[in-house]
């Protein structure tokens, strides 16, 4: 998928994941909850990355990169370094 934004070299792009606003067992999260939530896509990855691939779903360091509204969607340009973890399954 293009986005239309092309990393330069170890930044990755995510497309940032909304948190559920509620539990599967119909429980409310409230709004601070719902913030701490760390977790995105990769839509696409500087030529120097190499720890990831477009199509991963990673949890990234908070306070880190930059965001970007972009034709309506949140995404996150940050660096390939301030990914701590891939989320399998």
């Amino acid at each position: 998928m293009e986005v239309g934004i092309e990393p330069i070299g170890e930044m990755v792009l995510l497309a940032m994941e909304n948190a559920p606003e509620k539990t599967e067992s119909g429980l409310l999260l409230p709004e601070e909850a719902r913030e701490k939530m760390n977790v995105g896509t990769v839509q696409a990855v500087g030529p120097d990355a190499t720890k990831v691939s477009v199509g991963d779903r990673v949890v990234y360091r908070q306070y880190s990169g930059t965001k970007i509204e972009w034709m309506a969607v949140d995404y996150l340009l940050i660096e390939q370094d301030d990914i701590q973890a891939k989320v399998m399954g």
